[in-house]
């Protein structure tokens, strides 16, 4: 596999049998991955750092023990990967997508999941962009600037995993973290055409950090570019760590083996196709992928039923979602308050506004969060009483414009990006959302949910319905499909 196109859009476990097998090496891999970054991310600003020199360093030792087949190899021995700039990575700074942090100092230490990533033979190349803190459905900051989408530039990737995202969909690399506390990973990864899992609440450990992140809501993860990618990687970060007591015990099985299982045998699941929430309106593009999606996984034997459920207090759906943002600004105004009390002057003058107001929450209005969070987990429930998954849009409308889209439209239209994300991290159950065809040269994409810790069932079905779907990919102009 010679063909740098091919080298660019591999999945990385093509990349990493062909490493094993010793037809390409890492350094090789090493050295393609950095061209392309400095050739096409300067379309896209989704790598705000790059560590090429210890990159190319560590990718020659991994080509050296590969060579004389050394003990220790890793599952990801020679892998190039990025790191969202939320999580700590070793000898990089740590900006947290805001200005304020412009100046941080190298982290002395990877956070647990890069630890896990790295200890499997990754090799980090730099960090991606995020809008401040995380808090945004576009990608944009006064520290790196704005984040493009590969398909066109004009239009934003998401957020706020939208570096992440958008650096797999260009084929800088084949897998890059993300974290997802309403749709962070699902929303930038349907919109870039790639596959973002939100796994369940606690499979992938946090921290260590200062503090807890009491609302239990966000949780990390990766963007890849095929589902067998994003089960290797649940392989090696999922498990208990106990510097996060609420981190879930390692699973019993594989997730490799549960995909290949399921696409070798496919079981028939019950699955329930929700259209609107009876909060949003989505256009017809995602409808028709919607349709698509549910008439594969009928060719595959699954039962597919659909019957829309109506979120608890969807009436007010707008309100909600305000106090939602608002409490957990507050999270994250605790987590920066030594910062923000000395330097608010730093923080970007529309994140500072919001962490400010983050101060006027009451106990009121945490109240009234958890008792809407408590409602949810008892609708969600119900869904699955009778149902083994449920498939969803992802969001409701394609990729808005690159500076963010219109609020004042998207509710009025009712297409608010985080409508069909955001209930499930409040409940904790792990979804995934894939990629579903084209309309008028942007990706569609749905979102499959599953019970709490099903992660198999959830990853099996989403190979069965990768399978049906075919693959496109940008191109080197970032403004047109293969």
């Amino acid at each position: 596999m010679t063909d740098t196109a091919d080298l660019s859009y591999a999945p990385a476990t093509e990349l990493l049998a062909l490493m094993r097998r010793r037809e390409l090496s890492p350094t090789e891999l090493m050295h393609h991955t950095l061209d392309r970054v400095r050739d096409l991310d300067p379309a896209l600003g989704a790598v705000v750092r790059l560590d090429a020199e210890r990159a190319l360093a560590q990718a020659a030792d991994a080509t050296e023990r590969i060579a004389r087949d050394a003990p220790g190899i890793g599952p990801l021995t020679g892998l190039p990967v990025l790191v969202k700039d939320g999580e700590d990575a070793a000898g990089l700074p740590t900006g947290h997508g805001t200005r304020a942090f412009l100046d941080a100092p190298p982290a002395a230490h990877d956070s647990l999941h890069v630890a896990r990533l790295r200890a499997a033979g990754a090799i980090v190349i730099g960090k991606t962009n995020l809008p401040p803190m995380g808090a945004g459905v576009h990608t944009s900051n006064d520290a790196f600037g704005t984040t493009r989408n590969p398909w066109n530039t004009d239009l934003s990737p998401g957020g706020s995993s939208g570096g992440s995202a958008a650096a797999v969909a260009a084929g800088l690399v084949s897998l890059a973290t993300a974290g997802d506390g309403g749709g962070s990973t699902r929303i930038p990864a349907a919109l870039c055409g790639v596959v973002g899992l939100k796994p369940s609440r606690g499979r992938i450990p946090q921290g260590p950090s200062r503090t807890t992140h009491w609302p239990r809501n966000t949780v990390l993860g990766c963007v890849t570019r095929t589902v067998r990618d994003t089960a290797l990687h649940l392989d090696i970060a999922a498990g208990h760590h106990p510097a996060d007591p609420y981190s879930l015990p390692a699973p019993a099985a594989s997730y490799q083996q549960a995909v290949d299982a399921a696409t070798a045998h496919p079981t028939p699941l019950r699955v329930r196709v929700l259209r609107t929430f009876g909060v949003a309106d989505p256009k017809p593009p995602q409808l028709a992928a919607l349709e698509r999606a549910a008439d594969a996984l009928r060719a595959q034997g699954l039962q597919v039923i659909d019957e829309d459920a109506v979120l608890p207090g969807a009436r007010d759906f707008p309100l909600t979602v305000q106090l939602r943002q608002k409490v957990l600004a507050r999270a994250r105004l605790t987590s920066v308050l030594d910062t923000f009390d000395t330097r608010p002057e730093t923080f970007e003058p529309w994140f500072a506004a919001a962490l400010e107001q983050a101060r006027s929450v009451t106990v009121e209005e945490i109240a009234r969060y958890w008792e809407h969070r408590a409602r949810l987990d008892q609708w969600a429930a119900g869904l699955f009483a009778g149902h083994d998954l449920l498939l969803t849009p992802t969001v409701p409308t394609p990729a808005w414009p690159a500076e963010g889209p219109d609020l004042a439209a998207v509710v009025r239209e009712r297409t608010i990006p985080i409508a069909y994300t955001s209930v499930f991290n409040d409940t904790g159950h792990p979804a995934i959302s894939l990629p579903a065809g084209f309309d008028d040269g942007l990706p569609c994409a749905v979102q499959l949910v599953a019970p709490h810790h099903r992660e198999d069932r959830l990853l099996a079905a989403a190979a069965l319905l990768e399978k049906a779907t075919p693959c496109h990919r940008p191109r080197a102009d970032l403004g047109v499909r293969d």
